[in-house]
């Protein structure tokens, strides 16, 4: 079932989007923007990227968006307004220690991560899932590269809710780094962009 899923998402995400009348493009421009842009740092010294400088770093104690226990950053555009989860815009890196994760597993990292690509796609057909009622229309499923790395990244459509979300998937140094981006998909014609302009600026730290 897998196989037939992955065959229907084979055109570019750039192409889908626009069939689908969500967005066009144009990737031209990023470079344009570098000037509109801010520096990040991580913490602990492991990654830096550039966001809008229309964006900010959410704080650790904001009641949303929600910092798990491996989120390191959380980026979102400041509007002003109240944010929930059917308007929110948001920009999330999460990072695990690989080995934990595994336990006894011997898959190599690549397995790994086309592991978690096929468990996610998996839940959007599950009850039990957050996904599972949700009439998920997966949009692509590609290999690429986050700071040098090789990575996966899968990109979707919650359809009752209107929302358009992107995870990217690579492990640097035993470690995996998770890149989550949501954004309603009646604003995804600006977001994406803005979305694909913190991908490119992302580098590790050797």
């Amino acid at each position: 079932m897998h196989n037939k899923l992955v065959n229907l998402v084979l055109l570019p995400l750039s192409l889908l989007l626009l069939i689908i009348g969500t967005i066009n493009i144009q990737q031209g421009s990023v470079g344009a923007q570098s000037n509109s842009t801010q520096p990040f740092t991580d913490p602990n010294n492991t990654f830096i990227l550039n966001y809008p400088l229309d964006w900010e770093v959410a704080p650790r104690n904001s009641t949303f968006p929600y910092y798990g226990e491996t989120t390191e950053l959380v980026l979102r555009p400041i509007t002003g307004e109240p944010v929930t989860p059917l308007n929110e815009i948001i920009l999330s890196i999460s990072v695990s220690d690989v080995k934990r994760l595994l336990g006894d597993s011997q898959l190599a990292p690549a397995e790994f991560l086309d592991k978690l690509v096929d468990d996610k796609i998996n839940s959007f057909q599950d009850p039990s899932s957050m996904y599972g009622n949700l009439n998920v229309k997966l949009l692509g499923n590609n290999h690429t590269r986050l700071g040098d790395q090789p990575a996966n990244e899968l990109a979707f459509l919650t359809q009752n809710i209107g929302s358009f979300e992107v995870d990217i998937y690579t492990i640097f140094k035993d470690h995996l780094y998770h890149i989550n981006f949501i954004s309603p998909q009646a604003k995804v014609s600006e977001t994406y962009e803005q979305f694909q302009q913190i991908k490119g600026s992302f580098r590790f730290i050797p």
